[in-house]
């Protein structure tokens, strides 16, 4: 059986998620991971998979990772601002490349991207784990079912009161991918984003911006058209939440968890003027472990790819747009950028 050899750049605290979904994968094996800090590779192969320490390879540096001739696929979890660098070298280096959320701070460099993807005849794809859980493809078939009505409003609320040890995801401007915007922005937008059929016009935000001009806390609004519209808040200083909610003429539904933890059942709640409120209890599912399969089934080309370029670059536009708007205290015009 043919599988995708992965490397992975960068010893991120999100590797303790994605090592073992990579590992584990019927058609995925982790070969190598490198990191610029000494010695931080292998401490990260130690911690999350000491039982691969004799067959995974740990490199202090990148372009170890990237100029590897038995790698197939590179997973980047780097900083924010980092991702369109190492993305491109790894690209023409004739790798797939899963990218963390945001896959880019400009939506032009999220197009060039894909464009250098299909040159070097390689995927791409953005790392929207949540996805890929079964509770995201039951709430879009209620979308789809027309039972709300079609969606004329959306919310999403995302947030964790940031800890010191995370401070380091605040310490740079918003333009230089510092802040909650693009932090946990991206999922705010995202999930807003999969309730409608159109895309949205322009965009209006607030924010609470520190020291280093990143934003603490931001709320905004999305303009979809027709009278469609969306509302979302961010925050670093709010309690845990990464839920969002979906209205239509004649119902709604709610995600009460999007980072879904493996081993809890999700829930799904939506409400119609006929039926009441149900909740449909969905089964557990690592919706990392799931992420990694459905890369694994694109790079072989077995399967259709979920998340694509129109999707990221149009994520990328929303967020840019709440940047500027934040600045300019505005409303922002998504189809002039």
């Amino acid at each position: 059986m043919t599988k995708i050899r992965w490397g992975i750049v960068g010893a991120a605290r999100v590797n303790e998620r994605l090592m073992p979904a990579i590992i584990g994968s019927d058609l995925g094996n982790l070969i190598a991971i490198g990191s610029r800090r000494k010695g931080a590779a292998k401490e990260c192969l130690l911690k999350h998979a000491p039982h691969l320490e004799d067959t995974v390879q740990t490199f202090d540096g990148l372009d170890q990772i990237v100029n590897h001739e038995r790698i197939d696929a590179v997973y980047i979890p780097l900083a924010n601002e980092e991702h369109v660098q190492i993305a491109l070298k790894c690209i023409r280096a004739k790798k797939h490349v899963l990218i963390e959320k945001p896959m880019a701070l400009k939506s032009s460099e999220v197009e060039m991207l894909f464009e250098e993807s299909k040159r070097f005849n390689v995927k791409i794809m953005e790392g929207f784990m949540y996805a890929f859980h079964p509770q995201f493809d039951r709430i879009q078939n209620i979308i789809k079912s027309n039972i709300l009505g079609e969606v004329n409003y959306a919310h999403s609320m995302f947030s964790f009161p940031i800890q010191p040890a995370r401070y380091y995801r605040i310490n740079r401007n918003m333009k230089k991918g510092g802040g909650a915007l693009w932090d946990i922005g991206p999922y705010a937008i995202h999930t807003i984003r999969q309730c409608f059929k159109e895309n949205p016009i322009k965009v209006y935000a607030s924010a609470k911006l520190n020291e280093h001009g990143a934003d603490i806390s931001t709320t905004g609004m999305i303009d979809f058209g027709n009278n469609k519209r969306a509302t979302f808040d961010i925050s670093f200083e709010c309690t845990r939440r990464s839920e969002f909610e979906a209205f239509g003429l004649f119902g709604r539904v709610k995600c009460p968890v999007v980072w879904q933890p493996e081993d809890k059942t999700a829930k799904v709640v939506y409400t119609t003027e006929g039926s009441g409120m149900k909740e449909e209890i969905v089964p557990q599912a690592n919706h990392f472990v799931l992420e990694i399969n459905h890369f694994n089934k694109i790079a072989l080309n077995q399967l259709e790819q979920k998340l694509g370029m129109n999707d990221a670059i149009w994520n990328a536009k929303v967020l840019e747009g709440i940047e500027k708007s934040i600045i300019s205290k505005d409303w922002v015009n998504l189809l002039n950028e």
